[in-house]
C-alpha cells in the first residue's frame, strides 16, 4: 500500500511507478483526509510506503495531519519506507514523518528522494521545458533504483538531505507564517470551471459568483490551484504573474 499526497503531479507519478509491478493499492492522503478515512487493515508482509513532496525542508501540514490520524490494523511488522520528492534536498522531512510514525509504534525502515522539476512557483519560476525534461529523465533511474531497494526491502536511509539540514528547525516554522491564502485570488480569465475547488486538499477554496474564494485563513501552499488551473487565472498576489506553471506531463489527475 502506498499513502501518496501530490499537488502537480510529481510524488503522484512516482507512487504510481512503483505501484506498477507488484499492483499496489495507492491512497490519495488528501482524499482520506476528506473522507475521514484513517483506518487500514494491512495483509501480512505487505509494504507501506509513502510518497509526498518536500515543503520548506520538512513535511507538507497534509501529510503530517494524515499521519498523526491514521491506524493501521495488522497482526504483523511490515517494510516502511518514503519516496520524497524534492527540487533540490528534503531538509529534515523523512526524520519528522519517522517521529510521526514512531508515535504510532511504526518504525520507518528506509527513506529515499527522488530529483523532481520544482514547481513552487509561488517563490520563483518554473524551469524551462527543456530543463523539466532533463530532470524527468534523471528521475527515471532514480525511480527504477528506489524500486528495486524497496523489492528487495533494503533499509537505510538513500536520501539526499543537503548542506541546509541542520537548519531545518529554523526554515520550517517559515512555512507556517507563509502559508496564508491572503494573495490568492482569480483573474477575469476565469472560466468558472471549479476544478481549484475540487482539487485543493484542505478543502480551502468555495465558488461563490462563479468564482473562486479562498474561506480560511491557511492552506497547504500545495500550488496545485496556480498550476493547475487551466486558464492560468489563479495568481498569488504580484508574484506569480509572469511566471510559468508546471504538471507533470506523465500524469493525469481524475
Amino acid at each position: 500500500m502506498i499513502f501518496y499526497f501530490s499537488g502537480t503531479g510529481n510524488s503522484l507519478y512516482v507512487a504510481q511507478k512503483l505501484s506498477e509491478n507488484d499492483g499496489i493499492k495507492l491512497i490519495d492522503i488528501a482524499d482520506a483526509i476528506r473522507e475521514k478515512h484513517f483506518e487500514y487493515q494491512l495483509e501480512k508482509d505487505e509494504k507501506i510506503g509513502f510518497v509526498f513532496p518536500v515543503y520548506f525542508y520538512g513535511l507538507p501540514t497534509v501529510v503530517a495531519e494524515f499521519v498523526d490520524q491514521l491506524n493501521i490494523k495488522s497482526d504483523s511488522k511490515h517494510y516502511i519506507y518514503s519516496v520524497i520528492t524534492c527540487g533540490g534536498s528534503i531538509g529534515n522531512a523523512d526524520k519528522m514523518l519517522k517521529k510521526l510514525l514512531e508515535k504510532k509504534n511504526l518504525e520507518l525502515n528506509s527513506s529515499f528522494s527522488v530529483l523532481m522539476p520544482n514547481n513552487y512557483t509561488i517563490m520563483y519560476d518554473v524551469p524551462t521545458k527543456e530543463e523539466q525534461n532533463l530532470v524527468l529523465q534523471d528521475a527515471e533511474n532514480e525511480i527504477e533504483n528506489v524500486a528495486k531497494l524497496v523489492d528487495t526491502k533494503e533499509k537505510g536511509n538513500f536520501a539526499f538531505h543537503g548542506y541546509l539540514f541542520p537548519f531545518t528547525p529554523i526554515l520550517y516554522p517559515i512555512y507556517g507564517i507563509y502559508r496564508k491564502t491572503k494573495k490568492f485570488y482569480a483573474t477575469e480569465d476565469c472560466n468558472n470551471c471549479g476544478s481549484c475547488a475540487e482539487m485543493c486538499p484542505t478543502e480551502v477554496i468555495q465558488i461563490e459568483n462563479r468564482k473562486p474564494v479562498w474561506i480560511k485563513e491557511k492552506c497547504s501552499h500545495c500550488s496545485a490551484c496556480i498550476n493547475r488551473c487551466p486558464t492560468r487565472a489563479i495568481q498569488y498576489g504580484n508574484s506569480t504573474k509572469k511566471r510559468g506553471r508546471y504538471v507533470n506531463p506523465n500524469v493525469k489527475f481524475s
